[in-house]
C-alpha cells in the first residue's frame, strides 16, 4: 500500500498492480491528472494539495512515493 505525491496521471501504478501494489491515496492538485486518477481508480481519494495531507488520511500506508520531475516542476 502507497501513497503517491505529485502523481500526474500515475502511470507507475500500471506498472505495480500487476505485483500486488495497492494505491492507499494520490496526491495531485491539477485537473486534468487529476480526471484520469478518478476515471483510472474511482475508489482511491486524491488528497490534491500534499501540503494538506494530516496523518489520520495516511495511518495505513506502507510505502511513500512521489514523482521528482514533478516535485521539480512544482518548486522551480
Amino acid at each position: 500500500k502507497y501513497l503517491s505525491l505529485f502523481s500526474g496521471v500515475e502511470a507507475a501504478s500500471l506498472t505495480w498492480e500487476p505485483l500486488g501494489w495497492e494505491p492507499v491515496a494520490f496526491c495531485e492538485f491539477d485537473a486534468f491528472p487529476s480526471a484520469v486518477l478518478a476515471h483510472h481508480w474511482p475508489e482511491v481519494p486524491n488528497f490534491g494539495d500534499v501540503t494538506q495531507i494530516t496523518e489520520k488520511q495516511i495511518s495505513n500506508l506502507v510505502i511513500l512515493i512521489w514523482s521528482y520531475l514533478a516535485l521539480l516542476a512544482n518548486i522551480f
